[in-house]
């Protein structure tokens, strides 16, 4: 039978092992973003407008690295 202890230590284990897999998961999906923005960054925009949204997406990269 484990102690409480060692309970408390695999329920706290399990919620940073959840945590880490939640932040892989947000880190996916803001990558998928950031090439979306790249992808109509593309498309008819104008300079200025083209210029903040690469911008953007390089600060996104850095976040996700």
């Amino acid at each position: 039978m484990a102690d409480e202890g060692s309970t408390e230590r695999e329920d706290l284990i399990h919620q940073l092992r959840n945590a880490q897999a939640e932040r892989e998961a947000l880190k996916h999906l803001l990558g998928k973003a950031v090439d979306r923005i790249e992808d109509l960054v593309e498309s008819n925009c104008e300079d200025v407008d083209k210029e903040k949204a690469i911008k953007e997406a390089k600060r996104l990269r850095r976040v996700t690295s």
